[in-house]
């Protein structure tokens, strides 16, 4: 693993820490705008302005204890970063650790999916503006339009929220559920592994993905969902799908990164 910025400043070692860090720099088959390779980097950039208190869920990451295991090479060929990536989210899962996974395009979700339901059953819950629920996309089963098709092969269940924009008959498959309906649809007895496109989110607040959708989420929806999935075990996570270039603002890689703080918030840790 390679890297030296890390998410929130933090130099937490990995046998102290709750919530282990990892940035899967993937971008391989991303068909509208480029970017997500970029996307570790600039969260953890845009995490130096964010405190480490989440006032929403009262607790301090400080004292949960966040390690920041660093990228996945992405100059290796594609099946190398994933399977690498799956090698590192085991690794942490049987440690008893949480896992949140900085990509990258979509497909960097597979692996971390793959890792956790090997481990046991799982359901995951994705949001997302897309269903990506192709069979193949340009040829290939594995990409950014086919992950949530992949991911329903090794789930218990699949459920997504968010979606707005369809491919063919999928609109009619019994996987979609509004905000307030997630928690129904969800099995109590099975941990959960959180996939978060942040093109779920209205790109009116957050621009810089790379396959804006128009409506979608707002950040309050978002934090609502959390605490949704509080009442379930929530192992592990990944966010995908930030295009920096696509936001100079940088309020996306902001965005994004205050997401992460308050789901670590959220899903580990004890209230102080």
């Amino acid at each position: 693993m390679i890297g030296l910025l890390r998410f929130l400043g933090l130099a937490t070692t990995f046998p102290e820490a709750q919530v282990a860090i990892l940035g899967v720099p993937l971008e391989r088959t991303v068909s509208y705008r480029g970017g997500p390779a970029q996307a570790p980097t600039a969260i953890r950039a845009a995490s130096d302005s964010i405190e480490l208190y989440s006032r929403v869920f009262d607790r301090d990451l400080a004292r949960i204890g966040v390690c920041d295991l660093g990228d996945v090479d992405s100059h290796l060929p594609m099946e190398e970063m994933l399977r690498l990536e799956r090698g590192e989210v085991e690794r942490v899962l049987r440690a008893g650790k949480g896992v949140v996974v900085l990509g990258g395009e979509h497909t960097a979700a597979l692996p971390a999916i793959q890792a956790a339901a090997g481990l046991g059953s799982i359901q995951v819950v994705a949001l997302d503006a897309h269903t990506d629920l192709r069979e193949e996309y340009g040829g290939e089963r594995i990409a950014h339009a086919t992950v949530l098709r992949r991911a329903s092969e090794v789930a218990e269940r699949l459920v997504i929220v968010g979606a707005r924009s369809f491919f063919g008959a999928e609109a009619r498959e019994p996987v979609f559920a509004e905000p307030d309906r997630l928690a129904e649809r969800l099995d109590p007895g099975l941990p959960v592994w959180l996939t978060l496109d942040l093109d779920a989110l209205d790109p009116a607040l957050c621009p810089g993905v790379t396959n804006p959708e128009p409506g979608g989420l707002s950040y309050q929806d978002t934090i609502g969902i959390f605490r949704t999935l509080q009442r379930f075990r929530v192992v592990g996570m990944d966010l995908v799908e930030l295009a920096p270039p696509f936001d100079p603002s940088g309020v996306s890689a902001i965005t994004a990164a205050k997401l992460v703080v308050e789901a670590i918030a959220a899903f580990w840790g004890d209230s102080d």
